[in-house]
């Protein structure tokens, strides 16, 4: 059994998107935000985020992000001004505090799909091929780069292929999964992914709320259209490909939303621009957000009940299983340390020692990672220096030899 670990560098690896721009990494997302289409469309809204950067860090939007913003950096100061804001006193700060949170998730799913949107990706397809049912990839990245490369070269779905049953997929209108098995590799998203989607959170007084009636594990995941789809005000955007849409995913149609507490009416407005157009489609639903774990140092995986703790251990149990580890463009960061607690208490249940292969322009510290941390000895490590991409000789990166 081969486990595959995919980090941004995998994703590096698309160069056939129309817009030009390959996938951002932390450092540069916003200069890679700035180059696509979507920056000027007044329908990917930046209103909030905007307005913490004047009114919170002082500083010009042009100017700041002009810089190398880390966005993990970013989305934690926004997080810890959210936070800043609870009870019953500071509703209206606690509401802008909280548009430039959810704003941000929906700019890194928008510039995501703007990237992805075109052919499938040529290198991750010349990788599903070479892949057999047992094996199981696992990654940090939210785009759809290997979903499709595995629903076009083998049996894989979004039925099953997740390791969770999701509870409608939207493929021209939203419809139950199928109770078939894929016959293909498992994807394990541990980060979630923009094509997952959940209700539009709220967050009146402290916590973060799912406004659905579902247990907030449910997750709807989106495949693809034809036709327009119901959304937030009707601003379907056409001309995207299977797992991939414009800022706005498809409403839940079965899911009648949280119900109100005694004595509270909820109530649903929203303001008419005279500069922005009006959608088209139909607006009718439950809003739905794309279910992704924002890049902050303290990541909240509790929000969606267990969805992400059963994730992280069928990754768990993967490595603990795998005879041969790949790890193909990803760094290891120091700060993220549920990552690597998950290689330390697998590698503590496991019986035997797997051969493992680092695929990575800068290997060394991930090759020491697991040379002096893990204990893999030299006989069982192989590091090529280098990019994935259409050049990797995929037979043999996935055939140990030294």
């Amino acid at each position: 059994m081969n486990f595959l670990l995919l980090g941004a560098g995998a994703s590096k690896a698309y160069s056939d998107s129309p817009t030009g721009v390959r996938m951002p990494i932390a450092r540069d997302f916003f200069s890679t935000f700035s180059r696509l289409d979507i920056s000027s469309n007044p329908w990917v809204l930046i209103d909030g985020l905007l307005d913490f950067v004047i009114r919170i860090k002082g500083e010009d939007p042009a100017e700041f992000f002009s810089k190398d913003v880390d966005i993990e950096e970013l989305y934690t100061e926004i997080e810890e001004n959210l936070n800043l804001y609870i009870g019953e006193e500071a509703t209206l700060e606690r509401i802008r505090a909280f548009k430039a949170y959810t704003q941000l998730i929906f700019i890194f799913s928008a510039t995501i799909n703007s990237i992805q949107n075109g052919s499938v990706s040529r290198p991750h397809s010349t990788l599903a091929k070479k892949l057999s049912q047992n094996d199981m990839i696992v990654t940090f990245n939210w785009d759809t780069l290997m979903d499709r490369a595995l629903k076009l070269e083998t049996g894989w779905n979004t039925d099953s292929g997740y390791g969770f049953r999701p509870k409608s997929i939207y493929r021209d209108e939203w419809q139950a999964p199928s109770d078939s098995q894929s016959k293909a590799p498992q994807l394990i998203k541990l980060h979630g992914s923009v094509n997952w989607l959940s209700s539009h959170p709220m967050s009146p007084k402290k916590d973060v709320i799912l406004t659905q009636e579902s247990a907030p594990d449910t997750v709807w995941v989106y495949e693809g259209t034809s036709e327009p789809y119901a959304c937030f005000a009707g601003r379907y955007t056409e001309g995207y490909e299977d797992f991939s849409y414009g800022y706005y995913p498809p409403n839940i149609l079965d899911d009648r939303g949280r119900m109100v507490d005694d004595g509270h009416v909820l109530i649903r407005a929203r303001m008419k621009l005279p500069w922005m157009a009006e959608g088209t489609a139909s607006d009718k639903g439950l809003v739905s957000i794309p279910l992704i774990i924002p890049p902050v140092k303290k990541k909240n995986y509790h929000g969606y009940g267990m969805l992400f703790d059963n994730l992280w251990e069928n990754a768990q149990v993967g490595i603990e299983k795998a005879e041969h580890i790949i790890i193909i463009g990803y760094s290891f960061p120091r700060t993220d340390l549920k990552s690597n607690k998950l290689f330390t208490d697998a590698f503590m249940n496991r019986k035997n020692i797997p051969y493992v292969t680092i695929l990575d322009p800068q290997p060394e510290r991930v090759a020491y990672k697991f040379k002096f941390e893990l204990g893999i000895p030299d006989t069982h490590l192989r590091v090529l220096k280098g990019y994935f991409s259409e050049e990797t000789d995929i037979d043999g990166l996935l055939k140990f030899t030294k």
